[in-house]
């Protein structure tokens, strides 16, 4: 579930079941990386959905200092590790930033944030459910069906699930301005403040007090609206 790339295949990926092996050949592995800041750390996802990752995501909620968002670049992967990291992403209300491209099992974790941003010219990409051949079948049509239904209980508008339920898995919709004014997307990153007190090692002269939960008027004024040219 992802973006085309060229699928020769270890004969050893076989043996992954149909309905989560969704890998592509040449896949990077999710590299994660930490970055600290004033009221929690930004977590970095970066590269392709494997087994074992939910596992190794969990172990970054488990420590002391809590994740306040995660910043996402990828391809994406395995649907079940995917869908575990989207499931606990919006059980802790975590917040979720598109640096870049994010498709197929990473658009369902930027789905599942408490708060969407994106950088300008991020680019959210979905489409329905493939087996390890890149083709459908009754059970990647029951997938399908299973993360559309998931998806409106996280109130993904009708227009943004029936883009991903009607685009063949060998193919790539990006959501449009339209779409992301419907899911509430701000134009911006969160974490610019976080990096900058990362790095400039004074915490308490740009931390101050802690944002409100609640949307800021900055937000508000830089959230996409509708109407502008999309895919």
């Amino acid at each position: 579930m992802r973006r085309r790339r060229d699928r020769s295949k270890p004969a050893t990926a076989l043996v992954l079941n149909i309905a989560i092996a969704l890998f592509a050949p040449n896949c990077v592995a999710m590299e994660f990386s930490r970055v600290p800041g004033c009221f929690g750390d930004v977590l970095k996802l970066r590269g392709d959905l494997r087994d074992g990752d939910f596992v190794h995501f969990r172990g970054y909620l488990g420590t002391e200092r809590r994740i306040a968002g995660l910043d996402l670049d990828s391809d994406g992967g395995s649907l079940s590790e995917g869908f575990r990291i989207a499931m606990l992403v919006h059980q802790k209300q975590i917040a979720t930033y598109v640096s870049g491209e994010c498709d197929s099992a990473c658009a369902f974790i930027f789905l599942a944030g408490a708060k969407r941003y994106v950088a300008p010219d991020a680019k959210i990409g979905v489409h329905s459910v493939s087996n390890m051949h890149g083709n459908e079948d009754t059970g990647t049509l029951r997938d399908t069906i299973k993360l559309a239904r998931l998806s409106a209980k996280l109130r993904v508008p009708p227009s943004v699930i029936g883009k991903m339920v009607m685009t063949p898995p060998g193919k790539m919709a990006y959501l449009n301005r339209e779409e992301l004014a419907l899911l509430k997307v701000v134009e911006r990153n969160p974490f610019d403040r976080v990096a900058r007190t990362a790095t400039s090692g004074s915490k308490g002269s740009i931390c101050g007090a802690e944002p409100s939960k609640s949307a800021s008027e900055e937000e508000r004024s830089t959230r996409i609206t509708a109407g502008s040219k999309g895919s």
